[in-house]
């Protein structure tokens, strides 16, 4: 079987002018889906995942991404957008003390907090 992998920017041009027709793309499935079938009009070898993808429109300019939520086990360790590491958040309470608020990443800057992990993918301009 013959596929070609496209680049970063022809993925992330392909995904801007989806989103200029379409506004706003309710799930990872289907922005996937049309961002596919607009690379298939350049060639028709094309291939790209959806986790390939959602890496590439975490911090591709002109996409932004709102990140629907819900509880999970654990807390993450990863980025569930780019894959970069997580850094923890701290504030500070009433009598002084340090508390840890939640996690953000270090490249995309999603921020989660505590054991939420993402339940829906909704990309926009």
């Amino acid at each position: 079987m013959m596929y070609r992998l496209p680049d970063r920017e022809e993925i992330a041009k392909a995904a801007r002018d989806v989103l200029r027709t379409q506004r706003e793309v309710n799930s990872l499935a289907q922005m996937h889906r049309l961002v596919l079938k607009r690379l298939k009009k350049k060639n028709r070898y094309y291939r790209v995942s959806k986790a390939r993808l959602l890496k590439i429109l975490a911090t591709a300019p002109g996409v932004r991404i709102r990140v629907e939520k819900r509880k999970a086990r654990q807390s993450p360790r990863l980025c569930p957008l780019c894959g970069s590491p997580l850094e923890d958040l701290h504030g500070i309470d009433l009598f002084g003390n340090r508390v840890k608020l939640g996690k953000r990443c270090t490249d995309c800057g999603y921020r989660v907090e505590r054991r939420l992990e993402p339940r829906r993918y909704i990309f926009y301009i």
